[in-house]
């Protein structure tokens, strides 16, 4: 068992590091976002898709690993139960690289939502101004505008 343990050990650690990229390219859109940088947005949107892809096989992973483990040790794959039915010496190390994913996964989870809100104002915003850049134009074709503009200099 210690090699399953030690497994998942590893598999969790290396979760971390692919969320811990994710969390970089997020915050890399956010700030991009925040600060107008529209046209760095789409190669970062490349940089999600990527990462993305590496999130679902760690996943994948890490449920295929936490189930053999548990299915041994005759529990759920959680890591609390399999923490709890370990020998100390793998429990630690098992408890410290869940703890560890679970802080990257907090952080991630904040990140996106402040993405998530930045977006939604910036759509509002958007949308706001395509309003107006419609009222404006229906002002400016409509009979009674007509020869408003004094086009002399």
């Amino acid at each position: 068992m210690p090699e399953k343990s030690a497994t998942l050990a590893d598999t969790l650690l290396r979760q971390d590091e692919i969320l811990s990229e994710l969390l970089f390219v997020v915050v890399k859109q956010r700030e991009a976002l925040k600060e107008g940088r529209l046209s760095e947005l789409q190669d970062l949107m490349s940089d999600l898709r990527r990462v993305s892809v590496r999130c679902q096989a760690i996943e994948t992973k890490r449920m295929r690993v936490s189930g053999e483990v548990a299915r041994k040790l005759g529990c759920d794959a959680v890591v609390s139960q399999i923490v709890g039915l370990l020998p100390p010496e793998e429990s630690v190390i098992v408890e410290a690289s869940a703890k560890k994913l679970m802080e990257t996964v907090n952080r991630l989870k904040i990140e996106m939502s402040i993405l998530s809100r930045l977006m939604n104002e910036a759509r509002s915003l958007n949308e706001m101004l395509i309003t107006e850049w419609r009222r404006l134009g229906e002002k400016m074709i409509s009979p009674g505008a007509m020869g408003t503009f004094d086009t002399r200099i």
